[in-house]
């Protein structure tokens, strides 16, 4: 029996377009790390029945997956990681977008293009983020001697919002404004600066281009549902794991690595198969509290890498037998087991396995 994480794409699709329609319809997709644990090929597919074609990812091999499974030019793939030696023929094979983050790399792209077309090219600015993106040094050169621009065709100037989960960040408004201010030297290109948090801050931060990451799974980076302006998203998936052994243990011994926790009655435990090696962490023990349905019972020991042992000896209403799947994540309980813990939602989901059965 494996554990199973089940992911409805019409959620996806949904949330996409609700992020698109309050974007004026200029909603990219951030679909990195394999689609942040969803399945790159299937949330990409849904998505394109959605109506996106402009899809963000983190490197050039990601963008390889992505364009040999689509491969028609009405999708665009921008690649976040930039532009490198040994890459031109690479971009120009799978027609992937850099996103260039250093003079050295616009220059890089330059000299390829003299000899080879290169379709397109993103800009990169960093207003604040310090990561990624040319600096201030970089912007005032390049805005100094804007011509070598002129061989390459721009899609979009870009920049990333630092702080975008915090309204009330000043931070934000600085970003924007800089943005806004760089690409005045810049007019016959698009800009884009909003990821999903940068939405939710308002239409002032859409532009010309949205890129929804986290946003596409309905949830904040602390699990909470996003509420789009009295639009709620829907988190599109349900983690079950199935009861592997039910045994009954004495008051007073001690269970898992370690014997960390010591039973004060005697219990009925239950071993359920999932563990960190599916994603599954040690730091999701939420305060020892685990709800079956409305009930709760208490996750004792250690999570471990294939399982962890849940006490269910206070359960009444819900009878459990071994071979029943319970489930482990869903949108009700998401929330408190972030919150107890100390990671975040994108880690969450980016750290689910490849031993988990993904059922869409």
């Amino acid at each position: 029996m494996k554990a199973c994480l089940k992911v409805s794409l019409e959620d996806i699709k949904f949330n996409w377009k609700s992020l698109n329609n309050y974007s004026n319809g200029k909603a990219a997709a951030v679909i990195k790390a394999n689609a942040y644990g969803m399945g790159m090929l299937k949330v990409a597919g849904a998505l394109l029945d959605a109506g996106c074609n402009y899809f963000y990812l983190a490197n050039i091999n990601e963008g390889i997956k992505l364009r040999k499974k689509y491969n028609f030019n009405k999708i665009f793939i921008a690649i976040f990681e930039g532009y490198f030696e040994g890459y031109q023929k690479t971009y120009k094979e799978y027609n992937l977008i850099p996103v260039i983050n250093s003079l050295e790399q616009l220059e890089r792209l330059n000299n390829y293009v003299l000899e080879e077309n290169i379709p397109k090219a993103i800009l990169n600015i960093d207003t604040g983020m310090n990561r990624l993106g040319l600096n201030q040094k970089e912007t005032h050169f390049l805005i100094k001697n804007k011509d070598i621009l002129n061989n390459i065709r721009w899609d979009y100037i870009m920049s990333h919002l630092a702080n975008a989960e915090d309204k009330e960040n000043p931070n934000n408004s600085i970003q924007l404004n800089k943005i806004k201010k760089i690409s005045k030297n810049f007019p016959n290109i698009k800009i884009s600066l909003a990821n999903t948090g940068g939405i939710k801050l308002g239409k002032e931060f859409c532009l010309d281009q949205t890129r929804p990451g986290i946003g596409l799974y309905g949830i904040d980076s602390f699990g909470k549902n996003l509420d789009l302006f009295s639009k709620l998203l829907q988190l599109p998936i349900k983690l079950i794991a199935p009861i592997i052994q039910i045994k009954n243990v004495k008051r007073g011994e001690k269970i898992s690595y370690g014997g960390i926790d010591i039973l004060n009655k005697d219990s009925i435990l239950a071993t359920i198969g999932i563990g960190y090696a599916d994603g599954f962490l040690r730091l999701l023990k939420p305060n020892g509290i685990f709800s079956i349905g409305n009930e709760k019972c208490k996750i004792v020991g250690n999570i471990t890498m294939d399982s962890f042992v849940l006490d269910i000896t206070n359960l009444k209403k819900i009878k459990l037998k071994e071979g029943d799947f319970i489930s482990v994540l869903n949108n009700s309980n998401i929330e408190n087991m972030l919150s107890s813990s100390d990671i975040i939602s994108y880690e969450l989901l980016t750290l689910m396995g490849d031993r988990l059965l993904r059922v869409y």
